[in-house]
């Protein structure tokens, strides 16, 4: 039996019928039944919508002033010295040493330390470890903070060590 099939608007899939096809019974829209495509125009509407929009968000990235000159440039970032580098990775380390934290103990690799600052480490180590049973963990630190800055300062006073990369 074949009964009539109404299409609805392809576009949306709602709307009035289009056009009602009675050669095919509505089992077959189920089965591999070719489905309705968009027309060319629709299609070239939406490439002209599509590229329309991105010249316009193209558009407002460019910056300008008031006055028609170039926009300001923005300050170049802020690099961080060998010396500052070594100062915040020793002295965090040697907090941790001496507080016995996470990871204190494991090896200067595993710290990301080279073994020049792995040397700082130990001596400021040892010397807050004396200091904190004399004047307890404040001063242990604020000394071995010294310490870390004195070590570091030294040994990237003339660039940076070129023995390798651990050294």
């Amino acid at each position: 039996m074949v009964r009539p099939i109404v299409v609805l608007d392809h576009m949306t899939g709602t709307g009035p019928a289009r056009y009602v096809h009675r050669m095919r019974p509505a089992s077959a829209l189920h089965r591999g039944a070719p489905r309705a495509r968009p027309h060319r125009r629709v299609r070239r509407s939406c490439a002209v919508t599509a590229a329309l929009l991105l010249s316009m968000a193209l558009a407002g990235c460019q910056g300008s002033s008031d006055d028609g000159s170039a926009p300001a440039k923005s300050p170049a970032p802020r690099t961080t010295s060998p010396e500052e580098i070594c100062f915040d990775l020793v002295s965090y380390w040697a907090k941790q040493e001496l507080r016995g934290g996470q990871n204190s103990g494991s090896g200067f690799m595993q710290k990301g330390l080279s073994n020049g600052q792995n040397t700082i480490l130990l001596a400021a180590v040892e010397a807050g470890r004396a200091e904190q049973q004399r004047h307890g963990t404040t001063a242990a630190e604020k000394l071995m903070e010294r310490q870390v800055e004195r070590g570091c300062e030294r040994r990237y006073r003339n660039g940076t060590p070129t023995e390798g990369i651990w050294q």
